[in-house]
């Protein structure tokens, strides 16, 4: 059976343990306190940034937009050879990926 030391020393652990969990608590709090703090920050210096990246894009669009408006034959042109480029480069990569075959020879 359990003498009084063994019940002082487990009221002892229990006792720190709840302490030890208390500080864990509070540290775990200001951590996370913190990380989102700085995360804040970052969308804050971010925002000016991704408004100006979006407003250059879409001025950019318009641009592209009235300059194929102006002049459709060469965005024909342009779309039709970037179209076989990409076929062309597609086609290239594929047969260098596939595995040389052994060629049957029927004579």
């Amino acid at each position: 059976m359990a003498g009084p030391t063994t019940k002082n020393d487990i009221e002892t652990l229990r006792s720190e343990i709840a302490r030890l969990s208390k500080i864990i608590s509070a540290q775990s709090a200001r951590a996370y306190g913190d990380v989102r703090d700085r995360a804040a920050n970052a969308v804050d210096a971010a925002t000016p940034a991704a408004r100006k990246a979006a407003d250059v894009a879409k001025a950019e669009g318009s641009a592209i937009a009235q300059t194929a408006r102006e002049h459709p034959t060469a965005t024909g042109s342009v779309l039709l050879v970037a179209a076989a480029l990409g076929f062309v480069v597609g086609y290239v990569l594929g047969a260098a990926s596939r595995p040389e075959l052994p060629r049957r020879r029927y004579w």
